[in-house]
């Protein structure tokens, strides 16, 4: 397995910032991230950055759009703010709107 080529902090405002490259070769870690961020018995939102991300590809973003559908109604998935590179690859995958 190769290794997780992003890194996740969280900032003081709650968000998760997510940067580097977020593909298919690093999906463990993030599902495990996602599935980390979700707090059971609370109705919650978990916002997301991806300001700092320089790449993310269809797998992980089949991911994130699963993940939404899955939390939806109790947890709300809030993407905060997208980089450049990840605004063209949700626009040109026509997934912009399954995730704003």
């Amino acid at each position: 397995m190769a290794a997780k080529n992003f890194k996740v902090t969280r900032n003081k405002e709650g968000t998760y910032e997510l940067q580097g490259e977020i593909s298919i070769h690093g999906i463990d870690g993030f599902k495990g991230f996602l599935e980390g961020s979700v707090k059971t018995g609370e109705e919650q939102e978990i916002a997301i950055s991806l300001s700092e991300v320089g790449f993310i590809d269809t797998a992980a973003l089949q991911l994130l759009i699963s993940f939404k559908r899955w939390l939806e109604p109790e947890v709300k998935l809030r993407i905060s703010a997208l980089s450049a590179e990840a605004e063209e690859i949700l626009s040109l995958c026509g997934l912009k709107t399954a995730l704003l």
